[in-house]
């Protein structure tokens, strides 16, 4: 696999970000005059039974161990809208494979169950619903799950057996176990699965530093955000999705270790789609250079500070914004899946940045 260092997208960031010494000056004054501090200071009653949870996972028979974005891997997302996230243990991305979800409730950790398939999750963020569903020879079957009071509750469940229409046999659409038309039973599916939906789950490797990052800072970013940057996220944001489409998503993610968040915004799912990356300085925010990544996401080396392209079709891209050379680069354990972690939807924005 070709690596490209300089062109694609080492040097663009280079440029932006380390070859401007009076910028680094002035974002650096900036988050001390703002008073921005680090999401390590802000402490959760769930970090710590998350911790102990995933290396309980990490030496049970299940786990496997990570070679790239593989293997075992885990995501931390709140899942009921509770203000406590859940944590999500996906053991692999093999056929069938479902995630064991885990939440904090009345002061304990809790299995909440498994669901999902393939090692991922369907959330439908603004219903709070997660799809699990199975194909059958002929026909599916699935349901729409919420968590409640830390466990699962069902809100519909449904059927149909249209591929089988070329054996010839009878069809049957079903919505609560009961028998409807095919205009009912769409009315309510796509009542649902029209609406933005994330694919949760593998967002984290098990790597000492990634683990570290997701309980320790990855939830802390909009308690310590100062109001001009929360304002120029919101102003940022409002103005991308006017101009997107529905399949948009953001999140905000630490890319040089200076405990400020970077804002990534995700285009959408397809092979087209790529990440926009804005940095935030002196009440502003300053858009790299290019794009980066495939399928409306990238990954990112937590230890080694260096994003790239998940899956790539034709060539790898690396890039960092630290300005540290990558001749040589190898991967460290420590990886994320990057861009998709909220809908790009005005509730959504207006949730996290007022």
């Amino acid at each position: 696999m070709k690596r490209l260092y300089a062109a694609a997208a080492t040097m663009v960031i280079a440029a932006v970000f380390s070859g401007c010494s009076d910028k680094k000056d002035v974002v650096s004054s900036e988050i001390k005059a703002e008073e921005i501090i680090s999401p390590r200071t802000i402490t959760f009653e769930w970090q710590e039974p998350y911790m102990s949870k995933l290396d309980e996972f990490s030496k049970s028979a299940d786990y496997q161990e990570s070679n790239g974005i593989a293997g075992s891997m885990f995501d931390i997302r709140d899942l009921d809208s509770d203000g406590i996230p859940e944590l999500i243990i996906s053991p692999s991305a093999d056929a069938g494979t479902k995630c064991t979800i885990y939440t904090y409730y009345s002061g304990k950790l809790t299995e909440v169950g498994e669901t999902g398939n393939n090692g991922y999750i369907t959330f439908y963020h603004e219903a709070g619903l997660m799809k699990d569903e199975f194909q059958g020879d002929g026909f599916v079957m699935g349901e729409f799950r919420r968590i409640a009071a830390g466990a699962f509750h069902t809100e519909l469940t449904y059927y149909n057996n249209i591929d089988s229409a070329a054996k010839g046999a009878v069809i049957r659409h079903e919505i609560d176990k009961q028998e409807v038309t095919l205009t009912e039973y769409n009315e309510k599916i796509y009542g649902i699965t029209e609406q933005p939906s994330l694919s949760v789950g593998r967002k984290y490797t098990f790597g000492e530093t990634t683990v570290d990052y997701a309980l320790y800072c990855s939830e802390g970013w909009d308690n310590v955000a100062s109001a001009s940057m929360k304002s120029a996220f919101k102003e940022k944001l409002t103005g991308l999705m006017a101009e997107s489409g529905t399949t948009v998503a953001f999140e905000l993610i630490d890319m040089n270790g200076d405990d400020s968040p970077e804002l990534i915004f995700s285009e959408g799912i397809s092979a087209d789609d790529a990440c926009r990356i804005f940095l935030y300085s002196n009440g502003e925010l300053i858009e790299a250079d290019d794009k980066y990544g495939i399928n409306g996401r990238f990954g990112f080396d937590n230890e080694k500070m260096v994003f790239f392209t998940i899956n790539p079709s034709t060539v790898e891209q690396f890039g960092s914004m630290t300005g540290a050379s990558l001749e040589g680069y190898e991967k460290s354990d420590s990886l994320m899946e990057c861009g998709r972690k909220y809908p790009a939807t005005e509730e959504t924005v207006a949730a996290l940045f007022g």
